[in-house]
This record gives structure tokens, C-alpha cells and sequence, in this order.
């Protein structure tokens, strides 16, 4: 018998995909402190792997639509998981041939697959089951994102704690790039095996796209919101595992699970986010969450570094320590926690009433994850201008104050209820 006859076995499929999604784009945070030391590179320099692989969703979020539906979800994520095999190997090849262009096409590279694996992932869990269950489904997927997401610096610091910062390189992390090049192996061989159902896009017959209907304030508005979105939070992440190295002088492991922390609290706000949501509405759910993580990045920008808070952390030795770090650092931890319903948030608010242009415009929104990229490199250079990173996180203040303002305004102008 198939093993696809069983439905648990493409849910968990599906599970995995979202593991692997977060778990590898999770190793641009701690990457970018490796490739700083391999090629003696500046903070600013230090964020174009990063920028390379977001540049990818700018690319590709129209072509990954395209290529699902040339080939069919199943082929399609078939063939992203060979790309993201390829990718991680051109990573690996660039840090050992010390060919940092090499590097950083690998990272575009991998880029490009995942987000034709994220373009396969969503409408798949839904389709798997009941349309009851979807919404659980998906928060169980959502849930898996942030585990992955958790474990990759916390994995990352574990390896490179032993490891002289000035000797540090991508081959220290090869042994991780080889046990993940082999679970995408294990997913494809499985996903041979399993069959998964290949949902399609109703349409009436000649209904055609309305293009204007995407030029609406609501929607063009939120396309700025989520660019600045994914943007500070992965630059959050990503900078704060640089400051707690570089400036703080931090064990790289106890950088890792502090960081790690970060993506924890993007779980439990996820899980908190779907319940109290469905109470109050996207609308106000983003007024709360807005606010409170701009009083927290304000507070992380202004409090003195002298003022100091015990963190749980794990060394490389996988002790557990309490980490002395600043009063700052535990409030840019915490950001995770209210920045993680944003997204859905803003989703939901942008694409309201845009009925058969909501394919499309689903397509463009995909693209904007491109600020992931873009808003590290622009803090990383803001870094190197002021001298330390403290200052830097202004620029969580600036996205974080449009989002609030997006908030506000989208209820005046898109009708919305929420």
C-alpha cells in the first residue's frame, strides 16, 4: 500500500516543509557573524548573504506561481527542494574555496527555492484535510516555523563556540550543511512516495483580474507595511546576534540561544495571536501589538547599556547559564512576541474586499519579503556609521511607527471592520 493512502503522512510532510523553510532561513542570523570573520567583512558587508537570499522573493514570487502551476505542487516542491540541496552545496563550496561571490549566489540561490517551496506549502496544508480543520493546520504549521526558526542559531552557536572568532569560517559549520542537505533528501525520497493533492484556482469563466483594484490605498499601503515588517524582524534577530558578539563580547552559543529566545516568543505570540484575534480583530490585534513593540524598541534605543538583566541562556558546553547582558537586549527579545501576529495581521487588512485580484495580489505580497534583505544591509550600514549597534535599532522604531500608522489608517480608508 502507498504510503500517501495515509493523510498523516502528508500532514507531516507539510509540517517539515515549514521546519525547513524557517530552520534554513534562519541560518542567515548566525551566518552572517561567520562570513564576517572568514572574509574579515564589515557589519554592513556582513548582511549581503543576508540580502542575497531576500533579494530571491523580489525575483521569484510571480515565477514561483508560475513554476507551481507549469508543473503541479508535488513536482514543483520537488524540484525546490533539489534547488535548496543545490543552493546549501554552493554555500558550503564558496566557504571552502573562500569565493565569497560563490557564497553569496548560492544564498540567492536557496532563495529562489524556498520560495517556491513557501508558494507549494500554503495551499497544500489546507487542501490535505477537512476545510474545518484548516486553520489548525496551518497554526500547527506556523508552530513548526518557529521551532525551526528557534533551533537554527541556537544549533549555529553550539558549533561555532569552540571556535576562535578570528579563525571562524563556513567550513566550521560544513557538518550542519551536511546533515541539512540530507534531511532534503529524505523529504524528497518521501515525498515520492506520498500522494498530495494538487488544489487549483476557481475561476468563472472570463473573469479577468481587476489591476485597479490593487491600487487602492489599503493594499499599496500594506505592501510597505510587510516590506518593513520582515524586515525588522529579521534585522532584530540577525543585528541583535551581532551585537551580543561583537560588541558585548558574548559566547556565540549563549548569542545563539538568546537569539534563539527571540523566535521562541514568535511562537507563543503566534499561539497567543490566534486565539485572542478571532476576539478583538486584525485592526485593533495590530494597534496592540504595534504599540507595545514600539515602546520596546524605544526603550532598547534609550536605556543605558550599564543597566543590566540575567538571561537564561546554554553555553557551548550545554550548561545552563544565566547571561549578564543589557536591560536592551532583553527588551529587543521580547519585540518577538508582539511582532510575530503582524504579518497575518496585515495580510488580512491589505487583501480585504479584493476578491478575484486576491491571487495576484497574494503573488506581489510574496514579493515584499524582499525587506528582509534590505533593511539588515541598511542597519548593518547604520552600524558601522554610528560605532555601535545600540543607536541602530532606530530603524525598528521608524517600520515599526509606519505599521502602527498603517494600523490607524486602515480602517478610515479600507472599510474594514476588524
Amino acid at each position: 500500500m502507498e504510503v500517501g493512502r495515509t493523510p498523516v503522512i502528508a500532514f507531516a510532510m507539510m509540517v517539515a516543509f515549514y521546519f525547513s523553510i524557517a530552520f534554513t532561513t534562519g541560518l542567515g542570523d548566525p551566518f552572517s557573524k561567520v562570513v564576517q570573520s572568514q572574509f574579515h567583512l564589515s557589519v554592513f558587508q556582513s548582511q549581503f548573504g543576508n540580502f542575497a537570499f531576500f533579494l530571491s522573493y523580489l525575483l521569484m514570487g510571480i515565477p514561483a506561481s508560475w513554476i507551481v502551476g507549469r508543473l503541479g505542487y508535488k513536482k514543483a516542491a520537488q524540484t525546490a527542494l533539489c534547488g535548496m540541496f543545490a543552493g546549501v552545496c554552493m554555500v558550503l563550496a564558496g566557504g571552502n574555496l573562500h569565493l565569497i561571490s560563490l557564497y553569496l549566489f548560492g544564498m540567492f540561490f536557496l532563495g529562489c527555492a524556498i520560495t517556491v517551496l513557501q508558494v507549494v506549502v500554503n495551499p497544500l496544508i489546507v487542501a490535505i484535510g477537512p476545510e474545518t480543520g484548516a486553520n489548525r493546520r496551518m497554526n500547527i504549521g506556523g508552530a513548526a516555523s518557529s521551532i525551526g526558526a528557534t533551533f537554527a542559531p541556537l544549533v549555529i552557536g553550539f558549533i561555532i563556540g569552540n571556535v576562535a572568532v578570528e579563525k571562524l569560517g563556513v567550513a566550521d559549520v560544513g557538518p550542519l550543511l551536511y546533515v541539512l542537505m540530507a534531511f532534503y533528501v529524505l523529504l524528497f525520497t518521501v515525498l515520492c512516495f506520498t500522494r498530495i493533492p494538487e488544489p487549483g484556482i476557481r475561476t468563472d469563466e472570463g473573469e479577468q483580474v481587476s489591476w485597479r483594484s490593487l491600487l487602492r490605498p489599503s493594499f499599496v499601503l500594506g505592501l510597505v507595511a510587510i516590506f518593513l515588517y520582515v524586515g525588522f524582524e529579521v534585522t532584530t534577530a540577525n543585528l541583535t546576534n551581532l551585537f551580543l558578539m561583537n560588541e558585548l563580547g558574548t559566547d556565540p552559543a549563549v548569542a545563539g540561544a538568546i537569539v534563539g529566545s527571540y523566535w521562541l516568543l514568535m511562537l507563543a505570540g503566534r499561539l497567543a495571536g490566534a486565539a485572542v484575534g478571532t476576539l478583538i480583530g486584525s485592526r485593533k490585534e495590530l494597534i496592540v501589538v504595534s504599540v507595545s513593540s514600539l515602546l520596546l524598541y524605544v526603550a532598547a534605543v534609550l536605556l543605558p547599556l550599564n543597566m543590566t538583566v540575567h538571561m537564561p541562556a546554554v553555553d557551548s558546553h550545554f550548561h545552563v547559564v544565566f547571561a549578564d547582558v543589557p536591560l536592551s537586549i532583553l527588551f529587543l527579545v521580547l519585540t518577538g512576541f508582539f511582532n510575530s501576529v503582524m504579518w497575518v495581521c496585515i495580510f488580512i487588512l491589505s487583501m480585504s474586499g479584493l476578491g478575484k485580484s486576491t491571487n495576484l495580489a497574494s503573488g506581489i505580497f510574496m514579493m515584499m519579503v524582499c525587506g528582509g534583505g534590505i533593511i539588515p544591509v541598511i542597519q548593518g550600514r547604520l552600524v558601522d556609521a554610528l560605532g555601535g549597534f545600540q543607536h541602530s535599532y532606530v530603524v525598528g522604531v521608524v517600520c515599526v511607527s509606519f505599521i502602527l500608522f498603517y494600523a490607524l489608517f486602515s480602517k478610515i480608508k479600507s472599510g474594514n471592520k476588524g
